[in-house]
């Protein structure tokens, strides 16, 4: 099928490979969760509790990071299906997560290697959730980039 022209006002969004909107969808992710995960390391480290209100807010931001980035590779490619959304959210929690260990490890604070694999499951979970979402709204709302129901 041929592109429909964008309606006045409507955002025209590029129609990208699976591998192309995987990485903009780590990117996008990574706008919400990395800096999240830096405050909320710099807070923990600071002394608050792990079960402060505000350590469960920035925890909570950091999965809907991980929703958006799902959410982005699903929009952005007709193609793209789940598990490239599970990928994007998870490459978002490596290169975060990352970041985190190094500054922890330059406090020398323990590390908990247990909880690293869990996590990355979890972030891989909310990319995917955020992927049904963008499905579900291509399904409702009409055809995504390419004009034919967004895949």
């Amino acid at each position: 099928m041929t592109p429909r022209p964008p309606v006045r006002g409507e955002l025209a969004l590029p129609d990208l490979s699976p591998g192309q909107a995987l990485w903009r969808g780590t990117v996008t992710a990574l706008v919400v969760v990395l800096p999240a995960a830096i405050f909320n390391n710099v807070v923990v480290a600071d002394g608050e509790e792990p079960t402060s209100p505000l350590v469960l807010l920035l925890f909570a931001l950091i999965l809907l990071g991980g929703a958006s980035g799902g959410w982005a590779v699903i929009r952005l490619s007709s193609t793209a299906r789940l598990p490239h959304a599970a990928g994007a959210a998870a490459g978002a929690y490596l290169i975060a997560q990352a970041i985190g260990v190094v500054l922890r490890l330059a406090r020398g604070d323990d590390l908990s290697w247990v909880g690293y694999p869990f996590l990355a499951l979890l972030m891989a979970t909310c990319g995917m959730l955020g992927g049904m979402f963008a499905r579900r709204w291509q399904q409702q709302s009409g055809p995504g980039p390419s004009g034919d129901g967004g895949g």
